[in-house]
C-alpha cells in the first residue's frame, strides 16, 4: 500500500510538471531555491516520518527524517551548497531584445520613430539571425544582411538601427566589439532640398484652391513646420492674443517653440484646423506632388516649403538666430547651409506683395 502511495504521489508530481504547474526540472534562480518557501515542500509520510523530495538541474534529491527540525536543517544545507555549485544561468541577449530597448531609449519619441519601429518588424524580427545572442552574430551576416537590401533607403535605415544597437551592446558589456564598424554603410543619396522661387510660389498660390489641401499648404508654408509636426497641432496650439504658435517638435531639443504668425493666419487656423491633417503624412505628400504636377513644376516636394518659409524670412530680414529658432534647428550651420537659398534677384519687396497680410511683422 505504501509502495503504491508514493508511486502514484511521482505520477501526479510528474503529470502537474507536464501542465506546467509545479517546476521539477531545473531552478532558474537563487530566490527559488531560497527561504522557507522550500520549507514548505517538506510533507508528512504515510510511515510518520517526513520527507523533502527536488530535483535541481536533473538531479533528483530526497532527504527523509523523523524530526522535522532535523529535516529542515538537512535541506537547508543542501540549498546551500547546491546554490554554491550551480553554474551561472546565461541571461538572453539577444540582437532584438537590445535593439526594442534601444528603440524605446532613444527613437521611440523621435519623429522617426515610427520607422525604425517599422523596418525593426518588417526587417528584423523576420530574419532569424537577430533572434541569436547578439555575440555570436558574424560581421559576415551581418554585411550579407545589408547587401541584401536593394533599396538604399531602407538599407541605410537597417544600418542605422545595426550601429546603435551595437553601440549600446558596447556600453552594456554584452560584446567585446563594435563589429557594425565594419560594416559598408549603403551608398544614400538623401534629396537636401530646395526652395520655391517667387514665380513658383506665386503659381501655387494663384491656384491653391485646386490643390484639395489648401489650408495645410498655407500653414507649411507661412510656420516651416516639418509633416509629422503638423499632424499633432491643436487649436490650443494657438495664442491668439499674441498670434503665436507653439510647435511640440520632437526630432531634436531645439524643436519646441513658439512661431510668430499674423492674425489672418490665426483666424484661417481658428475656422478650418479641426477639419484639416484627417490623413497621415504620406497622403499630403502624394497629394502635394501631384498639385505641383499637375501646375507644371518639377523636382520639388511637400518638405520643400520648409526651405522656402526659412529662405522667405532671410529676405525678409529676420536674424540668423531667429531662423534658427523658429526652424526647431539644434544648429545654426544646418540654418543656413541647408535650408537657406540665396538668389541675387529676390527682394524683400517680392515676398511682402506675394504674401500681403499672411505674413506677421518680423
Amino acid at each position: 500500500m505504501q509502495a503504491y502511495l508514493l508511486g502514484r504521489q511521482d505520477k501526479e508530481d510528474i503529470n502537474k510538471d507536464a501542465k506546467g504547474k509545479v517546476l521539477l526540472d531545473s531552478i532558474n534562480s537563487t530566490s527559488a531555491l531560497k527561504g522557507e518557501e522550500e520549507l514548505k515542500n517538506i510533507r508528512l509520510r504515510i510511515d510518520g516520518r517526513y520527507e523533502w523530495r527536488r530535483q535541481i538541474k536533473s538531479i533528483k534529491y530526497s532527504l527523509i527524517n523523523k524530526n522535522k527540525k532535523i529535516l529542515e536543517k538537512k535541506v537547508r544545507d543542501l540549498l546551500k551548497k547546491t546554490i554554491s555549485t550551480s553554474p551561472k544561468i546565461e541571461i538572453k541577449k539577444t540582437f532584438l531584445d537590445i535593439a526594442w530597448q534601444w528603440h524605446n531609449l532613444y527613437k521611440k519619441n523621435l519623429t522617426s520613430g515610427k520607422d525604425y519601429e517599422y523596418y525593426l518588424k518588417a526587417r528584423f524580427e523576420t530574419n532569424d539571425i537577430f533572434k541569436q545572442n547578439i555575440d555570436k552574430i558574424t560581421f559576415l551576416q551581418l554585411q550579407q544582411f545589408i547587401s541584401s537590401i536593394k533599396r538604399p533607403r531602407v538599407a541605410d535605415y537597417c544600418y542605422l538601427i545595426i550601429s546603435g544597437v551595437y553601440k549600446e551592446a558596447i556600453k552594456r558589456d554584452f560584446v567585446k566589439k563594435d563589429i557594425s564598424k565594419l560594416i559598408t554603410r549603403p551608398k544614400y543619396n538623401k534629396n537636401i532640398g530646395v526652395w520655391f522661387n517667387i514665380a513658383e510660389q506665386k503659381l501655387i498660390l494663384d491656384n491653391i484652391d485646386k490643390s484639395n489641401m489648401k489650408y495645410e499648404i498655407l500653414l507649411y508654408v507661412l510656420t516651416g513646420c516639418r509633416r509629422s509636426e503638423a499632424l499633432r497641432l491643436k487649436l490650443d496650439n494657438i495664442d491668439f492674443n499674441n498670434y503665436s504658435l507653439f510647435v511640440d517638435g520632437t526630432k531634436t531639443k531645439s524643436a519646441k517653440r513658439y512661431i510668430p504668425i499674423s492674425q489672418r493666419l490665426a483666424d484661417i487656423l481658428k475656422e478650418h484646423l479641426s477639419s484639416m491633417f484627417k490623413f497621415n503624412k504620406s497622403w499630403y505628400s502624394k497629394t502635394f506632388q501631384d498639385y505641383l504636377k499637375s501646375l507644371g513644376i518639377k523636382n520639388k516636394k511637400l518638405h520643400d516649403l520648409r526651405h522656402t518659409f526659412n529662405t522667405n524670412l532671410y529676405y525678409l530680414g529676420v536674424p540668423d538666430k531667429e531662423r534658427q529658432y523658429y526652424m526647431g534647428h539644434s544648429s545654426i550651420v544646418m540654418t543656413n547651409d541647408i535650408y537657406t537659398h540665396l538668389d541675387p534677384n529676390v527682394k524683400k519687396d517680392d515676398i511682402l506683395n506675394l504674401y500681403k497680410d499672411l505674413y506677421p511683422k518680423f
